[in-house]
This record gives C-alpha cells, sequence and structure tokens, in this order.
C-alpha cells in the first residue's frame, strides 16, 4: 500500500483530503506507523500461509498419485478428505473440501409449504419448532438465508405430505457455487488427542 504522505509532503485522509503534516495529531502519526508496519508483516506472512497451502496440497497430490500408480489407477479431479499420518502419528495433516451452496427458486415452494403447515398446526405446534422455522428463513442485513439453518430444517422428521414436499424442495434448491480445500495440521498432545496447529490469526 502506498505511503500516506504524497509528493509534496501533504498527507491523504480517508476522504481522499489533502492534509499539511504539521496539521496532524503526533498520536495519528504514530497509529498510522504502527497500522502500516503491521499491514506489511501481514502481508507477508498471508503470501507464505498461501503458498504453503499450495505446497502443501501439490505435495499430498504427488504422494497420493505414486501411492494409486501401481494399481494401475488414476486420481482424476481434485480428491478431498484425505488424511495423512507420520511414521509415529504424532503429526497428521488433512485436507478438506467443503462447498460453498447457495439456494434457488424452489426455496419459495418450500417456504410456503411450511408456512401453511405452521398455520394448521398453529395451536399445537412445539414452540421450538416454530422458532426454529422462523429463524430458517430470515435473511440477514445482506438479503441472504443462512444455508445452515435451512439445512438444520431436513433433519426433522414429520409425517405430514406437504412437510415431506417442502423438504424436496429445498434439496432441489441446493445449488453449489464452488468448493474450496482446507490444509489442516493436527499434533498429537500428552493425552493422546490431536490439536489443530493454529494457522489462523483470530485463533493463533
Amino acid at each position: 500500500m502506498e505511503n500516506t504522505a504524497t509528493e509534496n509532503g501533504y498527507w491523504k485522509d480517508a476522504k481522499g483530503n489533502l492534509v499539511a503534516p504539521e496539521n496532524i495529531r503526533e498520536s495519528d502519526k504514530l497509529a498510522d506507523s504502527i497500522v502500516r508496519e503491521l499491514h506489511g508483516k501481514a502481508k507477508k506472512i498471508n503470501a507464505d500461509i498461501v503458498a504453503f497451502k499450495q505446497n502443501a496440497l501439490d505435495d499430498i497430490r504427488t504422494h497420493l498419485a505414486l501411492v494409486v500408480e501401481k494399481y494401475d489407477v488414476k486420481l482424476r479431479g481434485k480428491k478431498g478428505n484425505r488424511v495423512l499420518y507420520s511414521f509415529d502419528g504424532a503429526i497428521k495433516i488433512t485436507i478438506n473440501i467443503q462447498d460453498r451452496i447457495k439456494f434457488g427458486e424452489e426455496l419459495v415452494a418450500a417456504e410456503v409449504l411450511i408456512n401453511e403447515c405452521m398455520a394448521e398446526w398453529t395451536h399445537d405446534a412445539n414452540p421450538n419448532l416454530r422458532t426454529i422455522i422462523e429463524k430458517a428463513f430470515q435473511a440477514d442485513a445482506d438479503g441472504k438465508i443462512s444455508v445452515y439453518r435451512v439445512l438444520d430444517l431436513l433433519r426433522l422428521e414429520i409425517d405430514d405430505k406437504r412437510w415431506r414436499k417442502a423438504m424436496a424442495a429445498i434439496k432441489d434448491s441446493i445449488r453449489v457455487i464452488d468448493s474450496k480445500e482446507y490444509v489442516r495440521v493436527y499434533e498429537r498432545d500428552e493425552d493422546g488427542e490431536y490439536k489443530a496447529l493454529p494457522l489462523n490469526i483470530a485463533v493463533a
């Protein structure tokens, strides 16, 4: 990121205005310096993590390809949910593929059918069930519906023809947008439990 100070010595603020250095508080100058220094270090760490992930995926795929080659089998596409262990079992590395999904227009039909059920069950429906269903179709500030809350409805076993049609509509509405690969490294602790090595700054 370019330095705040411009060529003529003025500093640009968040609105794009040029401010003379003498009109800027020393605390703001210090904060700017700290933020830019940390940003530079964070960018380097981010680049290292990106490179590590790609190298890890390449190394594991190469290893798996060599393992199956002797059986005259070829791996096709990205293969996820793989686990590799060190010889002593103290370390394991996993590759997981997580699909990112959205809902199609069939979800509207599912909501209508579910609302019909709830209208009929108004007096007998469990309040907890009503809460689960109402939250499932609540959109967030960006107008997005929670994938997890909607999919949770599929776990409910309700013997009603309209409910089953609604669940079928939910399943038909699922669209896979893309898939993301995750590499996780685990170390075995003194109790024999595997603990993830934090590679996320938020949990490190």
